[in-house]
C-alpha cells in the first residue's frame, strides 16, 4: 500500500525521501490556526459538532457515573497527557486536496511501518500496557459523525490517536505516532535511542547493520518533535530514494 506525505517545501519532502521523519507532539496540531487542514482543536478526543449535537441529540453517546446517565458532546484527555504522542502524518490518497499549502508529496510504503513498528516496540515487549498503548504504532484514521461512532479503544489505548471527525475524511489520512514521556524526550535530547541490528542475505551478513536513530528537538517555533532517521541504512539498502511528487504541478496540469 503506498502513502503520501504531504509537504509545503522540496527541502522537507527530500529530507524525507532520504529516510528522515519528524513527528510533532500532537498539541501543536490542537494549538495551531491554519486554514489548510492541519490544526484540528479536537485532536486526541471524540467531539461532535454544534450542529450535530443540536439537531440529533438523542444520538449522542451515553455516560454513566454512580448510576447516573448523562450525554457526551466530547470526551478527551488534558494537554499534560497528549502531549506524550508524537504523530507523523500521511495520506492513503495522491491528492492536493489533502492539506492546502503543499507543493509536494514523498511516496511511502505501509510495510515500512511495518518494520519500523517491530523493531521500535521490541525493547518495550516485556512491559505491556494494560490499557493497550504502544511506543509505536501506525495506522488508517477512523473518522467518526454523530450517526457512526467510533469503535470503542478500551484495550488498545494505542488507537485513540486515530480517530477524528468526519468533516477531516476527505484527507483520507494514515499515521504513525510514537506514545513518549518526557522522560525519553530529554534523555534522547542529546543521545539519541539508537537500534542497530546485523542483516542477513542468501544466509550471508550484509557489511552494514540496520540502523534506525530517533532523537527530539524543538523547532524555530517551539514545538517539540521527535525525529526517526534511519538514512543511513537506506542509502546501503538501495540507492534509490523515495519518489517526491510536484504536487502544484500536477495540479496546474490538471486545471
Amino acid at each position: 500500500m503506498k502513502l503520501y506525505k504531504f509537504t509545503p517545501s522540496l527541502d522537507i519532502a527530500e529530507k524525507i525521501s532520504l529516510g528522515i521523519f519528524r513527528f510533532y507532539e500532537l498539541t501543536k496540531y490542537i494549538k495551531i490556526e491554519d486554514d489548510v487542514g492541519r490544526a484540528d482543536s479536537s485532536e486526541g478526543s471524540v467531539s461532535f459538532l454544534p450542529e450535530e449535537y443540536q439537531q440529533f441529540p438523542e444520538k449522542l453517546p451515553v455516560g454513566r457515573f454512580k448510576g447516573v446517565e448523562f450525554k457526551c458532546i466530547s470526551a478527551g484527555n488534558d494537554e499534560e497527557y497528549l502531549k506524550q504522542y508524537f504523530v507523523f502524518c500521511m495520506s492513503t490518497k495522491k491528492d492536493e486536496a489533502a492539506i492546502g499549502d503543499s507543493k509536494y508529496a514523498v511516496e511511502l510504503h505501509r510495510d515500512n511501518f511495518d518494520f519500523f513498528m517491530q523493531l521500535l516496540n521490541e525493547p518495550y515487549e516485556k512491559f505491556e500496557s494494560p490499557n493497550g498503548h504502544q511506543f509505536f504504532s501506525h495506522g488508517e484514521v477512523e473518522y467518526y459523525d454523530i450517526h457512526n461512532h467510533p469503535k470503542s479503544i478500551i484495550g488498545e489505548f494505542w488507537r485513540e490517536v486515530y480517530l477524528k471527525h468526519a468533516e477531516f475524511k476527505y484527507q483520507s489520512e494514515y499515521r504513525a505516532a510514537f506514545f513518549a514521556s518526557d522522560f525519553f524526550f530529554h534523555r534522547v535530547q542529546d543521545s539519541p535511542f539508537v537500534i542497530e541490528k546485523k542483516i542477513y542475505q542468501d544466509g550471508k551478513s550484509l557489511d552494514f547493520n540496520l540502523e534506525i536513530y530517533v532523537q527530539s528537538g524543538m523547532d524555530a517555533e517551539g514545538w517539540r518533535y521527535l525525529e526517526m532517521d534511519i538514512s543511513t541504512f537506506a542509502a546501503n539498502i538501495s540507492p534509490e530514494k523515495s519518489e517526491i511528487i510536484e504536487v502544484y504541478r500536477e495540479k496546474s496540469n490538471n486545471s
